[in-house]
């Protein structure tokens, strides 16, 4: 059997990893089995534990019997130091084992403190092939390793398509809330939604969400979609959008809709910022705003030049013709 290894933030209930394995998956010939780290069993490939001392015998096994081991989504960040090690391990240990380690649609930091960096810069030297999703993770990339050949790419969820909403004059608002350790930003985006005098919906992409989206005054309900494209489309319903969730901010300008990014921290600045998003002194956007036609030309081509190197790899690690 023909095997790759995909390693990320999988299984833990998270919308947009989800996504972005399913996305990958969906690009697997029908030939190469997927082994996935999961914090819980997939409905597809085979599941192997994917935190703590006894997820190492599983994953060395199958690094050893896969050519290739994939990382995408959001890694090596140093909100934890489980953040930066227990990717940067993974990465080392799958070289070890003679699995070639590559990066498509990750997202790098942030990275603070000098042994994270250290670490990072280490684990990233083992790597052969990265595309990043954002300009944040470029630069950090190349500030560790300038000689590296990193390529900038883009998230995996662009590869669903969606279709952009018809102009709606309803006056409704989708928000998009997540815990996070500053509670001013919190605050300050909770006054940003109660000026919002039109109808509010809650959309929750992580079951942690929705005990912040209930606290939202006037809400009419709070609704749990199960993909990224489910979760696009019921942005479509609203005629503007609050997000914090780096996915669920992508989901709501996908879906064309003007919005106010929460930027809690890089990534969601840099998508911001590639958005045409100027923010104010507390990391959120101005204005409401749809993101310009450029927004998505650019970041399809991205993409499509991403899947086009990854689907050649598959090609060249598996004799694939």
């Amino acid at each position: 059997m023909k095997t790759i290894l995909l390693t990320g933030f999988f299984g833990e209930g998270n919308l947009g990893d989800e996504s972005i394995l399913k996305a990958i998956c969906n690009n697997l010939p029908n030939n190469i089995t997927p082994v996935i780290t999961s914090g819980s069993k997939q409905d597809f490939g085979i599941s192997i534990r994917r935190r703590g001392i006894f997820s190492w015998p599983s994953y060395l096994k199958a690094a050893y019997n896969s050519p290739i081991t994939l990382f995408a989504g959001g890694i090596l960040q140093d909100w934890s130091w489980e953040g930066v090690t227990f990717f940067a391990y993974r990465i080392i240990a799958a070289a070890k084992m003679g699995s070639t380690p590559v990066l498509f649609g990750a997202g790098l930091g942030p990275l603070r403190s000098a042994k994270a960096k250290k670490l990072v810069k280490k684990a990233l030297s083992f790597v052969k092939i990265a595309y990043v999703r954002d300009k944040t993770s470029y630069d950090l990339y190349k500030s560790l390793l300038p000689n590296a050949d990193v390529k900038l790419g883009t998230d995996w969820t662009w590869h669903f398509p969606i279709e952009k909403q018809n102009n709606t004059s309803s006056n409704s608002l989708a928000v998009n809330l997540r815990e996070w350790k500053d509670n001013s930003l919190l605050n300050n985006a909770i006054e940003e939604i109660n000026k919002f005098e039109g109808i509010k919906t809650g959309l929750a992409a992580r079951k942690g969400d929705i005990k912040l989206l209930e606290s939202i005054p006037n809400r009419v309900e709070i609704l749990c979609p199960n993909t990224f494209v489910d979760f696009s489309q019921k942005c479509k319903k609203s005629s503007y959008g609050i997000a914090m969730r780096y996915h669920a901010a992508l989901a709501m300008l996908r879906a064309g809709l003007p919005v106010k990014l929460v930027c809690y921290d890089d990534k969601v600045k840099d998508l911001a910022e590639s958005a045409g998003m100027t923010l104010d002194k507390n990391s959120i956007s101005l204005d409401f705003k749809a993101p310009p036609c450029d927004f998505f030309n650019k970041n399809e081509k991205l993409y499509e030049e991403m899947e086009k190197s990854f689907l050649d790899v598959i090609k060249q690690k598996y004799d694939i013709i």
